[in-house]
């Protein structure tokens, strides 16, 4: 398994926090000891959000012209493809034969030794390699938050008065996430349990069966594969020193448009696609 396949779908409202992120994966680019090959899908759909102003595809625009994507492939989707979402490009491109599959996001950035992490290790296959996470929302993510962000309380006083962005609800740049990881050595641990988010899971090569279901468009893909694992009894292997900058409140998410999670037609979406999981998951249970 010679190569990494890096992947990304990117929504037409997400256009102007994406050149940061792009530039996050070029510099991680040149400290890979594998070939990288670089897949985008730009959705310029209008089935859930539309634009206040011009056309989405004009979005695109904000980023196009970035380095990196002079060596990448870009496939558009637009209203004459279907509905298709990230958990559709997630189960569409998956590479058996790479050493992983990446799964990028949007809003977050790539630490500068990712490529080279990857490169590097040797577990036996299949199995998922994540980083680790700042501080996040509830104790259920403890398993997978850094080795030195784990013991912070989820306090005002604690979390936000550490000298970095260190909570999962503030913003950080590509600068503090360099400087604070390489404060530290590579280590690398199993987890007792698979906990899975969709930000720079990496899936290694040799899964030759579905892990999200060919129904599903709308969001618990990260969710399906982790139960698939689970069922399969596949480690999670995460490197414990080294933080994702995955920022889940950063402004520009969501902009040129007012639709929200709280609107009738994402309501709609997201039900089916809980009825659909919930089906995965037991099929799952019962094989």
């Amino acid at each position: 398994m010679s190569h990494i396949l890096f992947q990304m779908h990117i929504m037409w409202y997400e256009s102007r926090m994406i050149y940061e992120t792009l530039t996050s994966v070029e510099r991680a680019l040149k400290h890979s000891k594998l070939p990288v090959k670089l897949q985008f899908c730009l959705n310029a759909q209008t089935f859930i959000e539309s634009p206040e102003m011009g056309e989405p595809e004009e979005m695109f625009n904000m980023f196009l012209h970035h380095n990196l994507l002079k060596d990448a492939e870009l496939i558009y989707k637009t209203n004459d493809d279907g509905f298709y979402n990230a958990t559709d490009w997630r189960r569409d491109v998956y590479d058996p034969n790479a050493k992983y599959t990446v799964w990028g996001e949007s809003d977050c950035l790539m630490p500068e030794d990712y490529f080279y992490i990857l490169s590097e290790v040797d577990f036996k296959n299949p199995h998922a390699l994540t980083l680790s996470s700042r501080k996040m929302w509830d104790s259920t993510w403890d398993v997978v938050e850094h080795k030195d962000i784990v013991k912070y309380q989820r306090t005002r006083e604690q979390i936000y008065t550490a000298p970095y962005p260190l909570n999962s609800s503030d913003i950080i740049n590509l600068e503090q996430l360099n400087t604070f990881n390489n404060q530290y050595d590579i280590e690398i641990i199993q987890l007792p349990v698979c906990k899975f988010d969709g930000s720079l899971l990496a899936l290694s090569g040799g899964i030759n069966e579905k892990f999200i279901p060919e129904n599903l468009h709308f969001i618990y893909d990260d969710t399906s594969a982790e139960r698939f694992f689970e069922s399969k009894g596949w480690p999670q292997y995460l490197v414990s020193t080294r933080i994702k900058g995955h920022n889940y409140g950063h402004p520009n998410k969501r902009t040129n448009t007012s639709s929200t999670r709280h609107d009738d037609v994402y309501k709609k979406y997201a039900q089916e696609s809980l009825e659909i999981f919930t089906k995965f998951v037991m099929d799952l249970q019962r094989n």
